[in-house]
């Protein structure tokens, strides 16, 4: 996965309202993209700043960004939470999630709060047979995207990267 930074020139004026209105996310460019390539782009009007790349490699990037300003500038840290349907996992395992030997999670009132290990691969080898392959399957995803922890919640959204079942 890659990232390309570049400065572009602005096509026409942008008015700035507030630094929200500044961001423009498009599936085009000024130029051919892979197929899954997205860009962000900030103008203010003279020129700006062109982020392009695939959806997990900008979240990743933002994510590290986000990191850095917080370092830089001694500000609160942000933490990075995925918010997934509890039907991502078979009943059994969400009904028994917080009992798996290397599984850290809490119950809430509608799901589970799941902690996202920061070493997957190493988390692994010390709890390949007591972690059920669905939730490996969700710190996975959830760890393309920077994410610490996971919101199991029965009203969010489905995913169609991951598996689900209706219960």
């Amino acid at each position: 996965m890659s990232i390309r930074l570049e400065r572009v020139e602005a096509a026409h004026d942008v008015r700035v309202l507030d630094s929200a209105e500044t961001f423009e996310m498009s599936k085009d460019g000024d130029e051919p993209e892979p197929e899954g390539t997205l860009s962000i782009i900030t103008l203010n009007g003279e020129d700006g700043i062109q982020i392009a790349g695939t959806a997990t490699a900008l979240h990743r990037w933002l994510h590290r960004a986000q990191a850095h300003l917080t370092a830089k500038t001694g500000g609160p840290r942000i933490l990075c939470v995925l918010d997934l349907s509890t039907n991502h996992l078979p009943r059994n395992v969400c009904d028994a999630l917080d009992s798996y030997y290397g599984v850290t999670a809490h119950d809430t009132e509608y799901g589970w709060f799941l902690h996202v290990p920061s070493m997957l691969s190493e988390h692994r080898d010390h709890h390949a047979d007591t972690v059920p392959d669905a939730v490996w399957r969700l710190w996975e995803y959830a760890n393309d995207f920077g994410a610490l922890y996971i919101r199991l919640d029965r009203d969010a959204d489905r995913v169609d990267a991951l598996p689900s079942w209706d219960w």
